[in-house]
């Protein structure tokens, strides 16, 4: 492996685990503090622990187990191959580290589907009649990293 496509996978993977233990570890943090309680940080964030069987905002919660479920288990390894070789192949830092976000949160997400049956949520925003459905730290990080990515798309000279 060329010295440029090692560097590109260590970021990768670098961003990959830290996302996946960040969201692992306050995942954990959620269930042990907040079973019994709800927190409110500030007048629009509270932490308040949900479980979503559905994918992001709990679309497709209700459908069908065979249905729901291989689309629940084979989006993120998808999403895992996809953002591996599109690092690889771009080379850029940004860019890889970017995609280890995304491949880290859907490996988050993946791990609570595969051992618990569904995906922890804690994070909750909501002002007055407005709210957001809640969210974890995975979800955060590929939202951020997509984000990213379309500005950077847009801003682009090209």
């Amino acid at each position: 492996m060329e010295k440029s496509l090692r560097k590109h996978a260590l970021i990768y993977l670098s961003a990959l685990l830290l996302v996946l233990l960040t969201d692992l570890y306050t995942k954990h943090l959620a269930e042990s503090h907040l079973r019994d309680k709800d927190i409110s940080l500030l007048p629009f964030l509270h932490l308040v622990l949900v479980y979503n069987k559905g994918v992001a905002f709990g679309l497709f919660a209700n459908a069908p187990d065979f249905i729901r479920v291989p689309l629940l288990i084979l989006t993120p390894l998808i999403a895992l191959v996809l953002t591996f070789i599109y690092s690889m192949r771009v080379k850029d830092t940004t860019n890889s580290m970017l995609m280890g976000m995304v491949a880290g949160g859907a490996l988050g997400n993946l791990y609570d589907r595969l051992f618990l049956g569904q995906v922890r949520d804690f994070i909750y925003l909501s002002y007055g009649s407005l709210s957001w459905p809640a969210f974890n730290m995975a979800d955060a990080s590929i939202s951020i990293a997509i984000f990213v990515l379309l500005l950077r798309g847009f801003f682009q000279k090209g």
